[in-house]
């Protein structure tokens, strides 16, 4: 073969690689210049697209908002019927959680210690209402009851100030919350308390953000809780007063919504 032809049968093998790879990934063009890649979620004409990216991260556009949509390789209008594979939503729950604004959490808890050397299992009740900044940082203000053992009347009713944040953009996410108030304590003359004073909350939780829904989300946590008191007590016979300086130490294992 004279070296024309070899030549020519060289190129021919070559060009091939030279032709640009087709991008496996969706492709999401914006009109404001951006391009997204990604795997799209569920996407129906009118309704938010959903594209995951390859950190994991969702993000949603509207049809507004979008240029062009290129699926494997094959380019749809927003505006036009959309492909089959597009339209069939998938299975995977989308990323939906309101990170900023006002927020409300109701929570169950139980209150698992020790007292004069018993093991104490108390009960409580918290509600916050706050406003989330941004998803790592919101502030709120809660109150609630707290029974620390219900053979004696040892209730306390918390205000407190609340700190929380979610750590990850995922529709389960590991969350915390830090609270800080006073507790207020009140006399019960069915338990013979005469007298009663209130102190010092403190309660930290670690937990996990379940749903991701745009409405309602399940909260678990798990954390330890620090409540000063005092009370006075007459004994049955109310001849003796029995003065007692309180401190509460328990850990708390919280359920709850929030929305």
């Amino acid at each position: 073969m004279h070296l024309f032809g070899r030549l020519a049968l060289i190129f021919s093998l070559s060009f091939p690689l030279l032709l640009p790879a087709q991008s496996e990934a969706d492709q999401i063009l914006l009109k404001n210049g951006t391009t997204f890649e990604g795997a799209i979620l569920e996407y129906q004409q009118g309704q938010p697209l959903w594209l995951e990216l390859s950190n994991g991260d969702t993000l949603m556009f509207q049809d507004e908002e979008i240029e062009r949509i290129i699926q494997k390789g094959q380019a749809v209008s927003p505006t036009a019927a959309p492909l089959p594979e597009i339209e069939k939503a998938t299975k995977k729950k989308a990323y939906a959680f309101k990170e900023k604004g006002l927020y409300n959490a109701t929570y169950f808890a139980t209150l698992s210690g020790s007292s004069d050397s018993e093991l104490k299992l108390g009960l409580g009740f918290h509600n916050i209402t706050g406003y989330q900044f941004l998803r790592q940082f919101g502030l709120g203000l809660g109150l609630g009851i707290d029974t620390y053992s219900f053979d004696n009347g040892q209730s306390i009713f918390p205000l407190f100030l609340e700190a929380r944040g979610y750590l990850v953009r995922k529709p389960v996410s590991p969350y915390y919350s830090v609270n800080a108030g006073y507790g207020f304590a009140f006399r019960n003359e069915e338990e013979l308390i005469t007298k009663a004073e209130g102190g010092i909350l403190i309660r930290g939780t670690i937990g996990l953000r379940l749903g991701a829904d745009e409405d309602t989300n399940v909260l678990i946590g798990l954390g330890y809780q620090y409540q000063k008191a005092s009370l006075e007590r007459q004994n049955f016979q109310g001849a003796e007063l029995e003065i007692r300086e309180l401190v509460y130490n328990r850990i708390v294992m919280r359920v709850g919504l929030i929305f």
